[in-house]
Formats: structure tokens, C-alpha cells, sequence
């Protein structure tokens, strides 16, 4: 099976330039989905904070009880627009991280590997680090010998080729 690298989707990149930085679109997308998370997450607080307060400053006037736990029941709507506010800031975020195509916002195959590479050559540059600071690796094909081996005509075992017995099932070589 032979390949053709013009006929390849991947091969020049979909005719733009290989990039080994995140587009700044990118950043932006990625930084605004931890905010938005954050003030989701005041916006869910801040009720349940309105209502232990309320609770507090109530304590033993009934009346007061009342007039605060419907204060509360006012701003609990609040605490949905939070959650709402934290699961649009997640979708944001991963927009951000992975790109359009790569979080699946398109169905880009093509963009979804455009989206990856700044990660993927950020992990091809560490492995690369790793092997180079395994000095053994660089030794491990210079001494080798090549070893010629003979098969077994009773079993099939692959034997030395000074043998004169099979190691295997004994048979003369």
C-alpha cells in the first residue's frame, strides 16, 4: 500500500502555515471561560451567602425570619443564571483549549488535527528531550552483531547456527 503525500488532506496542512503557537483567539476564549466560571460561581454563592446572613441577623425574631427567607427566595433565581454562567464558561474554556474543530464545535477532521499540532509538537519536542537524556539509547545499535539462526527441521525452533542439536527438542541440526 503505497501513500501519495499530495493527495493527503493532511500533508500541507490545508494550505496554511504550521503554527507552534495557540492563535490568540484561542487565549482569549480559554482565560474568558475561567472568568465567566468565576463569576458563575459568586453569582451560585451569593444566595446561599444572602440566606445564611439573613438567617444570622434573624435570629430569634420570627417576624424578621420571614421578611429575609423572602428576600432569599427573590435572588434564588440567581443561583441558576450561576450555573448557567459556569456551564457556558466550561464550553468557553474548552473552545479555548482544543480549538473549534477539536472541542467538536465543527466536524473538521482536517481542523481537528490544524487545532492539535501547536500540542502535538510540544509533545513530540519532550520525547524528544527524554530520549536525549538516555545516553544508552545512542549505544544500543552501534555493538550489535547480527546472529545467524537455523530452523529446526523437527520442531521449528530457531537455533544458533553452531549448534549441533536443537536446544528446543534435541534433534541433530
Amino acid at each position: 500500500m503505497s501513500t501519495n503525500d499530495s493527495q493527503s488532506p493532511y500533508s500541507n496542512n490545508g494550505g496554511r502555515q504550521r503554527q507552534y503557537d495557540v492563535e490568540p483567539w484561542r487565549k482569549w476564549a480559554y482565560y474568558g471561560g475561567i472568568a465567566l466560571q468565576v463569576v458563575g460561581f459568586i453569582a451560585f454563592a451569593s444566595v446561599f451567602l444572602t440566606f445564611f446572613t439573613s438567617f444570622n441577623s434573624t435570629f430569634g425574631n420570627p417576624d424578621a425570619f420571614d421578611t429575609h427567607f423572602d428576600r432569599t427566595l427573590k435572588v434564588f433565581p440567581l443561583a441558576f443564571v450561576g450555573i448557567l454562567l459556569m456551564i457556558g464558561g466550561q464550553m468557553l474554556q474548552k473552545i479555548g483549549r482544543k480549538g473549534l474543530a477539536g472541542s467538536g464545535v465543527i466536524l473538521s477532521p482536517q481542523g481537528e488535527v490544524r487545532d492539535a499540532e501547536p500540542w502535538s509538537r510540544a509533545q513530540g519536542a519532550k520525547d524528544q528531550q527524554r530520549l536525549e537524556e538516555v545516553p544508552a539509547l545512542g549505544r544500543l545499535g552501534a555493538g550489535a552483531e547480527s546472529q545467524i539462526r537455523v530452523r529446526c527441521r523437527s520442531c521449528g525452533y530457531l537455533e544458533t547456527e553452531d549448534a549441533t542439536f536443537c536446544s528446543s527438542c534435541g534433534a541433530r541440526m
